[in-house]
C-alpha cells in the first residue's frame, strides 16, 4: 500500500466520521425539539404561556409552579444542582493541583478532595430524589395514574409527549404531597 491509498483511505473513513456525526447530531436536535413542542404544549394545558417552556432555568421553576403549587421543588432542584456543582469542581481543582508537579506537599491536596468528592455524590443522590419526585408530580398534576408517574421518573421525555399530544390529558392541579411544598 502505497502514501496515497493510505490518504485516501483515511479522507474516506474521515468523510465516513462526518457523515455519522451529523446524522446523529439532527437525530438529537430532532428530539430536542420534540421535546420542547412538547413542553411547550403542556404548559398550555396548565394554563401558562407556551413560551416559557423554552427559557432555560424559567421552565423549571415554572414547571415547578404546574407541578406543585410553587416554585420551591425548583428551587430546591437548583440547590441541589449547585452544591453538586461546587464541590465536585473544587474537589476536581484539588486533584489537578496535587498532580500538577512533582512537590510532594501537594499529594496532600489529593487527600482533602476526597470528602469534597463524596459530599459531591450526596448531591447528585440529592439531585436523583427531587428530579424524581419533580417528574412524578408533574405527571400527576396532570391527572395521571401512578404507573404514568412512575414511568414519568424514568422515561420523562417520552411520558411528556405522549402526554402533549394525548387530547384527553388535562392539567387538574397540584397535589401536594410534601407539607413543605405548600
Amino acid at each position: 500500500m502505497n502514501d496515497n491509498e493510505l490518504i485516501g483511505m483515511l479522507l474516506g473513513l474521515g468523510v465516513v466520521i462526518v457523515i455519522f456525526f451529523a446524522i446523529v447530531s439532527i437525530f438529537i436536535l430532532a428530539i430536542i425539539v420534540l421535546n420542547l413542542v412538547a413542553m411547550w404544549k403542556l404548559f398550555e394545558k396548565a394554563g401558562e404561556p407556551g413560551w416559557k417552556a423554552i427559557i432555560p432555568i424559567y421552565n423549571t421553576l415554572v414547571m415547578s409552579k404546574i407541578a406543585t403549587g410553587n416554585f420551591k421543588l425548583g428551587i430546591a432542584s437548583f440547590c441541589a444542582a449547585a452544591g453538586y456543582s461546587f464541590f465536585i469542581g473544587i474537589a476536581n481543582m484539588l486533584n489537578m493541583l496535587a498532580t500538577s508537579g512533582n512537590d510532594s506537599s501537594l499529594a496532600a491536596l489529593s487527600i482533602i478532595s476526597l470528602p469534597l468528592s463524596l459530599i459531591s455524590m450526596v448531591f447528585s443522590l440529592a439531585m436523583a430524589v427531587i428530579g424524581g419526585y419533580f417528574h412524578y408530580v408533574f405527571t400527576e398534576s396532570y391527572g395521571k395514574e401512578t404507573v404514568w408517574c412512575v414511568l414519568s421518573i424514568f422515561f420523562f421525555p417520552i411520558v411528556s409527549l405522549i402526554m402533549a399530544f394525548d387530547k384527553k390529558t388535562v392539567y387538574t392541579g397540584p397535589k401536594n404531597h410534601i407539607k413543605w411544598l405548600e
